[in-house]
């Protein structure tokens, strides 16, 4: 049971991407995001563990356990929304298509093209 509703989450997670960036990846396994913390007497537990990981791997942001909340606000930049009234956010560092790009280069600077 407990399974299904990590898939339901999941997939209303992705149907929160704004139409816009249906085709950009935010949950790959090369999409990185940096989580930016908001630094105050507000901030909690879960948001302070999260701050102290500070890189996620896409495929991380679905698991409802670490963001059940979160919402795509641009292409580079999400809330995380891991509780009610949360502050903090996530940023790309790397997209898949970036990181592409980047092990192209260092393959023909590899051969010597």
């Amino acid at each position: 049971m407990l399974r299904a509703i990590q898939v339901v989450q999941i997939v209303d997670a992705l149907q929160r991407k704004p139409e816009e960036y249906k085709v950009l990846s935010f949950f790959g396994e090369y999409d990185l995001w940096l989580y930016v913390p908001v630094y105050d007497e507000r901030l909690c537990e879960k948001c302070e563990a999260h701050a102290r990981t500070q890189v996620f791997r896409g495929t991380e942001l679905r698991r409802p356990e670490n963001f059940p909340y979160l919402e795509i606000k641009d292409e580079d930049l999400i809330y995380a929304k891991v509780h009610p009234h949360c502050r903090c956010e996530l940023y790309r560092v790397v997209s898949f298509e970036r990181y592409e790009r980047l092990l192209n280069k260092l393959e023909k600077r590899e051969k010597g093209e």
